[in-house]
């Protein structure tokens, strides 16, 4: 009898939402003034099917002994993977002085509404960088998370076991990054090798120049074996009449599971305005196939689905001519890799008690059980 209540209460939560490689993650967050400045009071966190657009809160920090510091769509503090979610923190007592010098940490997050949490690492803070790092990313599976830090001038990449917060890797990037930008990264498909996307900051670089490093790598997680995806010019899209501009690489968004990539680029000429072309690519066969995103204006996050099929993204639509995100209003598009079609999802207004739109989160993956530790605890 009890395995028959169970099922229909299965049933009655799950039936209507897709499986979980589709649900769609997005933050909200309010805020409050206090003293001179704004703080943070709550961040909730939706899951969106994006087949029927019904949501559901899997996680608000409202109640939680510490306050989550999701970023914003820029940089977004919070990442997801095989069923799981992470977050940067930071204890609500420390946070409550406004100061970002405090220890902050990476907690892992429930998704059934209970808000329970786990605390998987603490970052310590530094002279020059406060708690900050950049790039928090997690593996396929939500089994590795990592990030990058600066310290004394130098990029380090740092990866760590989500079970356990174990430190698995501190590499130096120096000799990998050179002076260079890294405006993407993350793990390959396979949850082993790590790619990324160097952007130029000598303003005298340009990728066609044989000595430039500018383009996308793929590197074995201890840094051996990196190489370019493919020559920098033949990731850029090929359109009659439009110029490469030689200053920007074209920026990997993701690596589809089939051996395709998706990218992003920006073309244009004199009497042209600069257009954003977003791609999937065979660089085997240098098949490229465009997604259609004329007419939405500026977009990001771009996020790709674990399937490779969908990718989601977000366009703001601007109150003033200065972008204002306590006031402009955010629509959630899902785009058909194969086909190119697109599809508006949701659209959020911020609300009059201070409720924003955070970010595009992306995808929560499929859980495995096998990659959890220990069991959440508020």
């Amino acid at each position: 009898m009890n395995r028959w209540i169970f099922a229909l209460c299965c049933v009655l939560f799950c039936g209507s939402y897709s499986k979980a490689e589709d649900y769609l993650l997005y933050c909200i967050s309010k805020t409050e003034a206090r003293e001179s400045h704004q703080i943070l009071s709550k961040t909730d966190i939706f899951a969106v099917d994006p087949t029927s657009g019904q949501q559901r809160l899997v996680f608000s920090d409202a109640r939680s002994r510490f306050v989550l510091l999701p970023g914003s769509d820029v940089q977004l503090d919070v990442v997801a993977a095989g069923g799981r979610i992470f977050s940067r923190a930071m204890d609500r007592k420390l946070y409550a002085n406004g100061r970002m010098d405090n220890t902050a940490a990476i907690y892992e997050l429930s998704v059934d509404g209970s808000g329970k949490a786990r605390k998987i690492i603490d970052i310590q803070p530094s002279a020059s960088m406060g708690s900050n790092f950049h790039f928090l990313f997690v593996s396929p599976t939500g089994t590795k998370l990592g990030y990058i830090r600066i310290s004394g001038g130098k990029p380090y990449l740092f990866l760590h076991e989500t079970s356990t917060g174990r430190l698995l890797r501190e590499l130096d990037l120096t000799e990998s990054v050179s002076s260079m930008s890294v405006t993407t990264i993350g793990w390959m498909p396979d949850g082993k090798r790590l790619y990324f996307t160097l952007n130029r900051t000598d303003e005298d670089d340009e990728w066609p120049q044989p000595e430039s490093l500018m383009g996308s790598y793929i590197m074995e997680e201890d840094g051996s074996g990196k190489h370019r995806v493919a020559p920098e010019k033949d990731l850029h899209p090929s359109r009659q009449g439009l110029n490469v501009d030689p200053k920007a690489s074209a920026v990997l968004l993701g690596p589809l599971p089939d051996g395709r990539y998706l990218l992003k680029d920006m073309q244009g000429s004199a009497n042209v305005h600069p257009a954003i072309y977003v791609y999937v690519l065979s660089v085997a066969t240098k098949v490229q196939e465009t997604l259609s995103i004329d007419g939405l204006g500026e977009l990001r996050p771009y996020r790709l689905s674990p399937s490779g099929h969908t990718v989601a993204t977000v366009s703001t639509q601007l109150k003033s001519i200065i972008p204002d995100d306590s006031a402009d209003t955010k629509t959630l598009w899902v785009f058909n890799v194969e086909s190119g079609s697109r599809r508006k999802l949701l659209t959020f207004t911020p609300r009059e008690d201070g409720t924003r739109w955070t970010g595009l989160i992306g995808w929560l993956g499929s859980h495995d059980a096998k990659a959890y530790g220990s069991s959440l605890a508020r």
